[in-house]
Order: C-alpha cells, then sequence, then structure tokens
C-alpha cells in the first residue's frame, strides 16, 4: 500500500516521502496517529502543490534577505558614542538594542536575531568586527567604531 508520510519515521522514510507499507501498518498505525496518508492521485498533487509552494516561499525569503544586504552595504559607518572611563573601558556596555538604535537613526531596520556579537556585548571604545546575518546563506561583517561620549 502506498503512503505519504506526514512525518519523519526513523527506519521508514521522511516527510513528504512517498513509501510502501503493508496495509495492516498503514490502517492500524500510520493513518490513525496521522502520520501518513493513503497516496492516492489527489492527495499526491496536492502534495506537490504544497511543495512547490513552500520552496517558491524559501526563495522569496531568501530574494528579501539579498535585497536588504544590497541596502546594507551602502552604510559606511556605524558609530556609537558612549561614555567611558580613562582606560577605554565603557561605562556599562553595547548590546544588539543599541546597535538597532543608531542603524533606525541612520534609517536601516534590522531586527535582533540579525546580529551576531562574536564575544557578547561591546565592552570597550575602538573598532568591532560584527557579522550581520540575514539569511543562513546571507551574511556580512561590519566593523562597529565605539567612540568616547564626552
Amino acid at each position: 500500500m502506498k503512503i505519504i508520510l506526514l512525518d519523519s519515521i526513523l527506519g521508514l522514510g521522511k516527510k513528504s516521502q512517498i513509501i510502501n507499507v503493508k496495509p495492516g501498518y498503514a490502517r492500524n498505525f500510520l493513518i490513525p496517529k496521522n502520520k501518513g496518508i493513503i497516496a492516492t492521485k489527489n492527495n499526491i498533487n496536492f502534495l506537490k502543490k504544497q511543495i512547490l509552494e513552500k520552496k517558491s516561499k524559501l526563495l522569496n525569503i531568501l530574494n528579501i534577505a539579498k535585497i536588504k544586504l544590497k541596502k546594507f552595504n551602502y552604510i559606511d559607518k556605524i558609530i556609537i558614542k558612549a561614555k567611558s572611563g580613562k582606560n577605554g573601558k565603557l561605562f556599562g556596555s553595547i548590546g544588539k538594542t543599541d546597535i538597532i538604535k543608531k542603524l533606525k537613526e541612520i534609517g536601516f531596520n534590522i531586527i535582533k536575531k540579525e546580529i551576531k556579537l562574536p564575544k557578547g556585548s561591546l565592552k570597550t571604545i575602538g573598532e568591532h568586527n560584527i557579522l550581520f546575518q540575514f539569511h543562513e546563506k546571507v551574511s556580512v561583517k561590519k566593523i562597529i567604531y565605539i567612540i568616547n561620549d564626552k
């Protein structure tokens, strides 16, 4: 009996895969537990349509990330002013929210999860290499300058 898997099952197959199983296994386990449906022409066409929609959605997300990267590359310098002591150590620290605020002032919208701080929040004056990741395949490193605010 041909079944379309609705979940990945170890030793049987991955989600959306069409497999052959014994009729009893399908009737008594897979179908009642919503782990599979019978592979009729309608169900196969529905599955193909769902896969195409998912691929186009993922492609759309990737294209949006590439457009965001192009806009982000127009930003030359990111300079954040902060108060610090004589030895260059900040009073407090610069985190993702401070970087987001600065980028919004410049006119670029970004969300927290797109900023990757390698060593946590920034605690000293100077140049810091920060990774901005708009998609798992689209990322860029920028230097953030932290200067003393007198």
